[in-house]
């Protein structure tokens, strides 16, 4: 578990934008959503450079800079917790912070773990063909693995829009036999045919139940995911280095910012 991430060195600065910041449906966005993007950028296989994601993570969490000093504020400890994220995947480590199982205060790690889900999917979501391939577009990872991701990647809409779980299962009568069943005082004739608020939010306890289990699938299918590029990669011509970039110069990933406060950060 990461759980060292949920108090990383940069999270006061980070989370002193947030409290200036507005994600626009009126809720206060959280230093836990932004860990769980960062979270899913890193695990996305590839090339994920900071001009496809930066954007996206500011409009997730609301937040606008006044003057170019507070986005290199912002940036400077942004992509430190980056780096912090990957050191953390490079080391194989499960990059959910959260074990349920564990928590003193159950509530408070349920919504909290929401969150740094709601972030996961809205990273995710961003590379819809890596994760989400078409048939046949991912015949380099093992069938039984893209089977597992494919039952794990509802699980995080799940949580990030809850009203959309009677279209993910449509319908609900097998989540009820196969797992409220097992509950003590269960009764057949206790089946609801329709999902209602009762029902979504059990839902949503599952897929939190199953957090730290859907991350551990997500970046065994991104290592198998860069494993099969790259074995395609090598039968390719070597490309070209492109000339040194210095570190006070325009970062070459087009996000405005100095080389040294982004990518080569």
């Amino acid at each position: 578990m990461a759980e060292n991430l949920l108090q990383a060195p940069e999270r006061d600065a980070i989370e002193a934008f947030l409290r200036q910041s507005d994600s626009g449906n009126g809720e206060r966005p959280s230093y836990e959503r932004l860990l769980g993007f960062l979270s899913g950028v890193v695990i996305t296989p590839g090339h994920f450079m900071p001009s496809e994601w930066l954007q996206p993570l500011l409009d997730l969490n609301g937040i606008v800079f006044d003057n170019i000093d507070d986005a290199n504020r912002f940036m400077g400890a942004l992509m430190p917790l980056y780096n912090r994220v990957n050191a953390a995947r490079l080391r194989n480590e499960n990059l959910c912070p959260f074990n349920l199982s564990e928590a003193p205060d159950l509530d408070v790690a349920q919504r909290l773990a929401t969150e740094w889900g709601m972030g996961l999917h809205g990273a995710l979501i961003l590379r819809a063909e890596i994760w989400a391939p078409e048939e046949g577009k991912a015949r380099h990872i093992p069938e039984e693995l893209l089977e597992e991701v494919q039952v794990f990647i509802p699980f995080l809409w799940a949580l990030a829009e809850p009203d959309s779980i009677p279209e993910i299962v449509p319908d609900p009568v097998p989540f009820q036999r196969n797992l409220l069943s097992q509950g003590p005082g269960w009764q057949e004739d206790m089946l609801r045919d329709e999902w209602d608020e009762e029902l979504i939010e059990l839902f949503k306890l599952f897929c939190l139940g199953r957090l730290g289990a859907t991350t551990s699938a997500l970046q065994r299918y991104a290592k198998a995911y860069e494993k099969g590029v790259h074995a395609h990669a090598s039968t390719l011509p070597i490309p070209r280095k492109s000339a040194k970039v210095g570190r006070n110069e325009p970062c070459p990933c087009g996000s405005g910012l100095k080389f040294k406060k982004c990518c080569g950060a």
